[in-house]
């Protein structure tokens, strides 16, 4: 009897490293390695988070037969800063969690993501309760402060065409100068996340979400 077996094998250990210093057997690494495919930690790929936790969001609404609007903007740019240890798993459970723990019809925050001792980075900015630019709190899950954004200098006001900062959104804020930045740069979109201290995972996320992508 003939039997056709086509062997498919993961691991996150260098094989090839290991079987040269005899911690796994040369012949076995030889007869595995026929098409090896390297795929890198979610932390180096990071492009690919927005679409990671669309697609778990939408599977774990229906799984928990939850009604879930999202991400507030805060979690989605902490989840698109965050290392990611665990890997592709660590990002489906922290969604998995958020799902289960937000409130329904509303959006998952970071009080519902961050509970098993993860560590963050410590978010810059957020948003106060009246739409205000405002210092983030130390505890990210506390909520935001009101507190209106200092008018700058006389570029900055040029920038924003002397409108009074205090009274503007942080998203018209944001638009403005990820617009600014775009036409300086022609449009490079790599160039204008390093100008503007994103990732370009993060400034590909919110020109997606401005033109009405999930």
């Amino acid at each position: 009897m003939k039997v056709d077996v086509r062997v498919v094998a993961a691991t996150n250990v260098d094989l090839r490293a290991a079987a040269q210093r005899g911690e796994f057997r040369e012949d076995l690494f030889f007869r595995l390695n026929v098409f090896p495919i390297h795929l890198p930690p979610l932390r180096e790929r990071k492009e690919d988070i927005p679409l990671l936790m669309t697609h778990f969001l939408h599977r774990f609404t229906r799984h928990h037969g939850r009604q879930i609007s999202g991400f507030t903007p805060r979690t989605a740019d902490t989840l698109l800063a965050y290392d990611f240890p665990g890997n592709i798993r660590e990002l489906q459970n922290l969604v998995e969690r958020g799902v289960i723990s937000a409130p329904d019809g509303g959006a998952i925050d970071l009080a519902h993501l961050f509970t098993s001792g993860e560590r963050l980075a410590q978010p810059m900015f957020s948003i106060g309760n009246r739409g205000q630019l405002a210092a983030a709190p130390n505890d990210p899950a506390a909520p935001a402060p009101v507190a209106p954004a200092p008018a700058g200098n006389e570029a900055i006001q040029a920038l924003f065409g002397g409108k009074d900062l205090s009274r503007m959104s942080l998203q018209e804020i944001e638009e403005t100068m990820i617009d600014h930045c775009l036409a300086e740069v022609k449009g490079n979109v790599s160039e204008a996340a390093r100008r503007l201290g994103l990732t370009r995972a993060q400034l590909s996320y919110r020109l997606s979400r401005r033109s009405g992508g999930d």
